[in-house]
């Protein structure tokens, strides 16, 4: 640091946060960049200029137009948002040669040894205490450091909520009605982290498998203040594990009920119960989210998933008693499944009849167990094209239903493993259970 030099004022420092675009999904625009509105509602606290350029739906040869002249520019990526990022950042340093460019979020977390040089500063894990210092770095021109990572925030309740006033009212609320008759909806994170280690999850590469709740006053606070400010009454919880721990879940539908609003959330079927569903229903969910990923049992086993097949059939059983739709999500292409996925996969949804049904196709992103000891689980990439690190292969656009498998698989070869896929997508989609997200 050079100790003549004069240290900015917080006020005449402007930082940038600068949403990638998202062409794998089928729309862009469904889920909100809470991270990055999150990161944008600290800052600002903290008395930053700030500004959010939202380049999703824009084409890479218009991104110069839409970026501005910061000295902070700060960009959040998933791994196959990563390369549009790293284009984005040199376009953004070519307006202000004196900038600093960040990355941060799960990818750089998995991976900080492979982030290209463009970026000066990187970001490891929880967000929201660590872009404080980079800032305070660049203010005093302490430029000694590369990689900033911060200790968890115990209290949830003392970050300020997504700065949603910062983007346009169609950026944050997902037009597609997540139900029949549905308008604009709210996603909202009421806790951060997963108690579980699923082999193909990264969540604990970014919370440390801890979980942390808001308290419910807070939850409801957010929400009260959604429905005052912009009239949604629509909300997805966007949590790992919702119903992780029951006397929290309990006391936030009792707190929620009064407001009217209709809700859906996501959980593991091993942590419910027809008590825990019937009082979600009550407090206005109309569909909750199970992951399955295999009907197999011995991949289940193999990917630490924990869970047993009549379980999964229970849970379905019991959401559809007390009246919610169920959505089941299942991946193609994990280590130990053999021929014959789509066939169990039919019998099976002939059998439990969920509203929705996703089938995804298995990526090993750096920061999960299979992507970081593929040889344990059988496997072995083909490349590393971080294009290509895509998982909704076929579910929006058709041609995708062909694309190749990017790693060779323990059992079935690529054209097995695509024949698999292909037959289980017509099938969902023939029997309309591709809803949207």
């Amino acid at each position: 640091m050079d100790s003549g030099k004069k240290i900015m004022e917080k006020k005449d420092t402007k930082i940038e946060f600068l949403i990638p675009p998202k062409p794998y999904l089928g729309d862009e625009m469904r889920n909100p960049e809470l991270g990055i509105m999150y990161l944008a509602a600290v800052t600002l606290k903290e008395g930053y200029n700030v500004v959010i350029t939202d380049l999703r739906c824009k084409a890479p040869e218009e991104f110069s137009k839409y970026i501005g002249n910061s000295d902070v520019y700060a960009l959040t990526a998933t791994t196959p948002d990563y390369l549009a990022a790293k284009k984005i950042a040199e376009i953004a340093k070519s307006k202000n040669k004196d900038s600093w460019a960040i990355i941060g979020g799960i990818h750089a977390t998995s991976v900080p040894d492979k982030i290209d040089i463009i970026f000066d500063k990187i970001g490891i894990g929880e967000g929201e205490n660590t872009i404080l210092e980079i800032l305070d770095d660049f203010r005093k021109g302490n430029n000694e450091k590369r990689i900033y990572q911060s200790v968890l925030i115990k209290d949830l309740d003392s970050i300020p909520f997504p700065a949603r006033d910062m983007l346009p009212f169609e950026n944050v609320f997902s037009a597609n009605g997540l139900f029949v008759g549905a308008g604009p909806t709210a996603t909202v994170i009421t806790s951060r982290g997963c108690p579980f280690n699923c082999a193909f999850c990264a969540s604990k590469k970014m919370w440390q498998r801890r979980l942390r709740l808001r308290t419910p006053e807070n939850v409801v606070k957010e929400i009260k203040y959604i429905i005052d400010k912009y009239n949604v009454t629509n909300f997805r919880f966007h949590d790992d594990t919702i119903t992780a721990r029951k006397d929290w879940i309990k006391e936030v539908c009792e707190k929620i009920k009064p407001f009217k609003i209709r809700w859906r959330a996501g959980t593991r079927v091993d942590q419910i119960t027809e008590e825990i569903l019937q009082l979600m229903k009550d407090a206005g969910c109309e569909e909750i989210s199970y992951g399955v990923e295999s009907l197999d049992p011995n991949v289940i086993e193999k990917i630490n998933k924990g869970i047993k097949i009549e379980d999964v059939k229970s849970a379905i059983k019991i959401a559809k008693k007390v009246g919610m739709q169920v959505r089941t999500f299942f991946i193609i292409g994990l280590p130990g499944e053999k021929p014959g996925y789509a066939d169990r996969l039919i019998k099976f949804c002939d059998e439990t009849n969920p509203d929705a049904v996703d089938v995804s196709t298995l990526v090993p992103f750096p920061g999960c167990d299979i992507h970081d000891n593929m040889q344990t689980f059988g496997l072995e990439m083909d490349e590393e094209d971080f294009k290509k690190y895509i998982m909704t292969l076929g579910l929006g656009k058709e041609e995708e239903m062909d694309a190749d498998f990017i790693f060779k698989h323990d059992v079935m070869s690529n054209e097995e493993l695509k024949a698999e896929r292909k037959k289980s997508l017509e099938y969902i989609k023939s029997r309309k259970m591709v809803k949207n997200f």
